[in-house]
């Protein structure tokens, strides 16, 4: 990878200081919402009571594979179950670990920072709000993220060692979303286009074997998911375009609605560069070992972004889901590093740069008392409304909790004399 000038390092200085005081933003709404979440909700709850189980197959009757049961689990063991708060605050180092990641791809593909993906996907809201809660789409974020950052060095060096360093990356990322699967195959055709412009065959069979070994670990859950378009109507009555696209806004529709139209210009942008330098005129192979120039990262970003997008709607319209605003955080967090993979702030015109730069610090001006005020609230009133009835509710009385889902909390938290039901 070439090396900046002098002058180029001096010019982005402004971005690092930007990206860190950013950077630390993200980690003070973290740690408020840490404070603020409350309970646990029904589908945390079924989280950890599969993680209290000896049984792997039993781990996996849930939506997702077993690796965020197996996480609490070892959480557990390491002594940190002890109460609410201290199971959340596993909630809180994933989504952190996201914005390590972040830092980690930008780091690896440009050496710059994550400037554009920290104030559009770390500072929103919504993604905190999801992403900590203990549910399996924030580690997934992350670790889809850390198998793009592998990918990136593999290709600045194409050992089998860092094949390896895939290999495990794409694993783990498969086993907490199924979805992952879907993005990771993105991950691999950018890989693989980068090496079709390099004319390197051995790199690409590398990827190969990386995606052929992350395919080998979900065959143990195929079973499970061949009978996906056979279930019960009530669960997955199927999918519909239009709220997937609702859903989907509503998450990047932060810290106003009209950033949706700034995620839909940024990914065209990308997508664009993208096209624009694969059709471009043959150029001389660049060596496999020269790291990732600029030309290879357009390809690289605009091919994951387009690819990621089709493939993850194509996985919800498969699995006929009604979706869900965070159903879309890994895919977020895909396309948003492919904003700073495809698109260099410090390589702007100056005069382009400097307002860029602008917008982007206002940006972050508004999200965080935007963020902060979506994070002053509790993911359920559940937990107070149990601790209530443990005082009031007498062995005489009889207490029904309606809707029927939110007994899977009242179960966790009542303790009381009263008999119950749903």
């Amino acid at each position: 990878m070439m090396t900046a000038s002098p002058a180029k390092k001096n010019s982005a200085w402004p971005d690092w200081l930007a990206a860190v005081l950013v950077t630390l933003a993200i980690l003070g709404l973290h740690f408020f919402f840490l404070f603020h979440a409350g309970g646990f909700w029904r589908d945390e709850v079924n989280v950890i009571n599969l993680a209290g189980s000896h049984s792997l197959s039993f781990m996996a009757r849930d939506s997702f594979p077993v690796l965020m049961p197996l996480l609490i689990k070892g959480w557990a063991a390491l002594g940190l179950a002890g109460s609410d708060l201290k199971v959340r605050l596993l909630g809180s180092v994933i989504g952190l670990g996201l914005t390590g990641a972040l830092w980690l791809a930008a780091w690896t593909a440009r050496r710059t920072p994550p400037l554009l993906s920290l104030i559009l996907l770390g500072l929103n809201g919504t993604v905190i709000f999801w992403g900590d809660s203990l549910r399996a789409f924030g580690l997934g974020s992350l670790l889809i993220v850390l198998a793009l950052a592998a990918m990136c060095f593999l290709l600045e060096k194409p050992t089998w060692r860092r094949t390896g360093i895939l290999s495990v990356a794409a694993v783990l990322s498969v086993q907490a979303l199924y979805q992952n699967a879907v993005l990771f195959a993105s991950i691999g055709l950018g890989g693989w286009l980068v090496c079709w412009l390099r004319k390197d065959k051995d790199t690409a069979l590398k990827i190969l074997v990386a995606g052929i070994v992350a395919v080998i670990s979900l065959l143990p859950y195929w079973a499970c998911v061949a009978k996906w378009s056979e279930s019960a109507a009530i669960i997955r009555p199927g999918f519909s375009f239009l709220a997937a696209s609702g859903n989907f806004n509503t998450v990047v529709a932060f810290p106003l609605p009209q950033f949706v139209w700034v995620w839909k210009l940024l990914g065209l942008a990308v997508v664009s560069l993208g096209v624009a330098v694969f059709f471009r005129p043959p150029q001389r192979p660049v060596r496999s070992d020269a790291g990732l120039t600029t030309a290879e990262l357009h390809v690289f970003a605009g091919t994951i972004l387009f690819a990621s997008l089709a493939g993850y709607f194509g996985f919800l319209y498969f699995a006929a889901l009604i979706t869900e605003p965070w159903y879309f955080l890994p895919l977020l967090a895909v396309v948003a590093i492919c904003f700073d993979l495809g698109i260099s702030v410090t390589t702007l015109p100056r005069s382009t740069r400097a307002v860029v730069f602008g917008v982007l610090i206002a940006t972050a001006g508004i999200a965080v008392p935007f963020a902060a005020r979506d994070l002053n609230c509790r993911f359920t009133n559940v937990d107070l409304v149990a601790k209530r009835l443990m005082k009031e509710a007498s062995p005489q009385d009889y207490v029904v909790v309606t809707p029927w889902y939110l007994g899977i909390s009242f179960d966790r938290y009542y303790q009381g004399a009263a008999a119950w039901d749903t």
